[in-house]
């Protein structure tokens, strides 16, 4: 058997699994956890598995150091015991780690290969295009459709960037910490790494490859005669990693050192002792959507017949499995990398691989985990989670069933509203802002909070109403309703609620003095909700080019603002008048107001497509109606209804974000 390893390395992890063994039964089981994106501690991340396996110890066994599970280079894989009882069945299972963060970190370091993130979201975008060109040649969606689509890309870059500075002051505030910015950079990176570099894709898998094959011949020195089984943990791009490995072992395609072509292949023996695989926070289905030219070329038909699972062609197998490798899916709906894998299944079947126990209800997703994108760290922490997997692959009973982790209703609704109500807390913070700084010196206006929770509701609105009808691409008038329905909500208690006293500043500007009192007060309520729907309305006519709307919409919403105050603080004279505030106060308010208002839109535009082409799969499933033909018709509750026939001239567009 060829490792890349050297022989000091295997006598090492030998050692260290002899050593802990003493006084236990043997070891038959082993979890082997592959990292996901970014930059990781070496050991952390099976270090993060063993803890969950050892929290079902009765008392929960120890959290042990990193240096536990650490071995030689980056390279090397080591097998540790917990310190469990003899009776316990966790002191029958050993834990490894494939470690592969070092080959992108050193290229990240080199700072000459990667492409910018927003040039390679560009590129994804256009070889999306090519797709819907090859696959719907009659399709409906134009040039401008698919540009629109790299304006979302520049919005999604700019608006991570604008959040991690305001999350960078929560966390010296020491209100939260959370890095935004590094996971999608990491992510695009990593992603870049697998998919568009086959020279480092390659080390990757070599890497894979070479540990799993450590293991076995670890085992087998360490407990001659054995038969290990070996159960994948896998997180976020690792996932991706070990499924394109696990299927490269299952078709025979020979793996080599790719700065040794020379070398022998890697032994493969090693995916005969492989008996479960856990995925958490996939990206699978996207990367069969997206880069289809990784899967191809695969020999994975087999059949099964019992508990036999034979590849290669008819004539000779190639490769027996002794069973099927159970496989269980787990993704949180607030994780905005890790899906339901509906394509992976697909690809399986089509491919004729029943390599796997795989089927729909394998694939769990839920809500159970509260900020959206933090999700995708989550999965470490979640007993029940492994607590699963547990139970269903590593140690079943059949006398009990295991839990399927259930969502929390109200985890849902509140990580669902987290990012809108962010945004109307920016509203609320704009119009505070500017609303301290127009009003006069020595003014006094009742129920203050009120009317500035009114007002902030009414801006709200406006950004609702505009940039709706911008963010989707329907043939109907769905969404136009919708924004409507929105801006009314907004305006409606603004109409009802507001104080005389605002009402009349703000109305003042667009009534004549001469006019009688119940009109006057009628108007200062009716004027400013008739300005706001001129604002909003800049989002629905205005050409769909990418960032028009948004610019627009600002640039609007100011020239009517900066004439409600202009008009209202040069007209502030006569003997009963307080003074109006300088200019400088209000200059400042007014910078503060732009600035906290375009961050709102930013979040709101980018709550509403995560929510809309990402938690709701629309983008995915979008594109999956493509290979089969079809334009996909956008459906209320799940994104996509019945496909549409592309030859049909009332076929109906996929929904699509625009600028």
């Amino acid at each position: 058997m060829t490792v890349a390893s050297t022989s000091e390395q295997q006598t090492a992890t030998a050692a260290s699994i002899s050593d802990a063994s003493q006084g236990r039964p043997p070891m038959d089981k082993i979890v082997v956890a592959i990292h996901g994106i970014g930059s990781q501690l070496r050991s952390d991340t099976i270090r993060s598995v063993a803890r969950r396996f050892g929290d079902r110890a009765s008392p929960p066994l120890p959290v042990m150091p990193l240096g536990y599970f650490n071995l030689g280079s980056a390279a090397a894989v080591r097998i540790s015991r917990l310190d469990a009882k003899p009776a316990d069945a966790l002191s029958r299972i050993g834990f490894a780690e494939i470690y592969w963060a070092d080959i992108p970190g050193q290229v990240v370091k080199a700072n000459d290969t990667l492409e910018e993130t927003k040039a390679w979201g560009h590129t994804v975008v256009s070889r999306a295009e090519s797709q819907y060109r090859r696959e719907v040649p009659n399709g409906n969606l134009k040039a401008e459709d698919f540009q629109l689509g790299t304006g979302v890309v520049d919005e999604i870059v700019e608006t991570v960037g604008v959040l991690e500075s305001l999350l960078a002051v929560l966390a010296r505030m020491g209100i939260f910490k959370f890095e935004l910015a590094p996971l999608l950079r990491d992510y695009v990176g990593d992603v870049q790494l697998v998919t568009d570099f086959p020279y480092y894709r390659d080390k990757i898998l070599h890497r894979f490859h070479s540990a799993l094959a450590q293991v076995v011949a670890t085992f087998q020195e360490a407990c001659p005669g054995g038969h290990p089984e070996i159960y994948i943990v896998a997180h976020s791009e690792g996932t991706v990693i070990s499924f394109l490995g696990l299927l490269e072992a299952l078709s025979g395609r020979p793996i080599v050192d790719p700065d040794n072509r020379s070398s022998a292949p890697v032994d493969d023996g090693w995916i005969r002792y492989v008996r479960g695989y856990m995925t958490i926070g996939s990206p699978i289905d996207k990367h069969i959507v997206l880069w289809p030219a990784l899967w191809q070329g695969l020999k994975l038909k087999s059949s099964c017949s019992g508990q036999q699972v034979l590849f290669g062609d008819s004539e000779a197998p190639r490769l027996t499995l002794a069973q099927q490798i159970k496989w269980r899916n787990y993704y949180d709906f607030g994780d905005p990398i890790g899906f339901k894998l509906d394509s992976a299944m697909g690809f399986l079947k089509d491919s004729g691989c029943e390599a796997f126990e795989f089927g729909s209800k394998h694939d769990h997703g839920f809500s159970r985990y509260w900020l959206p994108g933090k999700a995708h760290n989550d999965y470490w922490n979640d007993a029940e989670v492994f607590g699963h997997f547990i139970d269903d692959v590593v140690l079943p009973d059949p006398t009990v069933q295991p839990k399927v982790p259930a969502s929390n209703g109200l985890v849902d609704r509140v990580s669902l509203a987290i990012p809108y109500v962010a945004s109307l807390l920016l509203h609320v913070a704009a119009v505070f802002l500017l609303y301290k700084g127009v009003t006069p010196t020595g003014a006094t206006f009742d129920r203050l909070p009120l009317q500035i929770l009114l007002m902030s509701g009414l801006m709200m609105g406006i950004t609702a109403a505009a940039r709706l009808p911008r963010l989707v691409h329907t043939g109907g008038l769905r969404w136009h309703l919708a924004a409507t329905l929105v801006f009314l909500i907004g305006a409606w208690p603004f109409y009802l609620w507001l104080p005389d006293g605002p009402a009349d500043f703000l109305g003042s500007p667009f009534t004549s003095s001469a006019a009688p009192a119940h009109v006057a007060e009628l108007a200062g309520r009716l004027a400013p909700i008739a300005a706001a729907a001129l604002i909003a309305l800049s989002g629905w006519l205005l050409p769909r080019k990418p960032n028009w709307g948004r610019r627009c919409l600002v640039g609007v919403g100011t020239l009517v603002i900066a004439f409600i105050v202009l008009s209202r603080l040069l007209g502030a004279d006569g003997p009963t008048a307080p003074p109006p505030p300088a200019a400088w106060p209000v200059l400042l308010a007014g910078a503060a107001f732009l600035y906290l208002w375009w961050l709102a839109i930013l979040i709101f535009d980018l709550s509403f497509i995560w929510h809309r082409y990402i938690r709701r799969s629309v983008a995915v499933d979008t594109m999956r109606q493509w290979k089969r033909g079809h334009d996909a018709r956008p459906n209320a509750q799940m994104g996509l209804g019945a496909p549409a026939a592309p030859t049909s001239p009332a076929a109906t567009p996929p929904a699509k974000t625009a600028g």
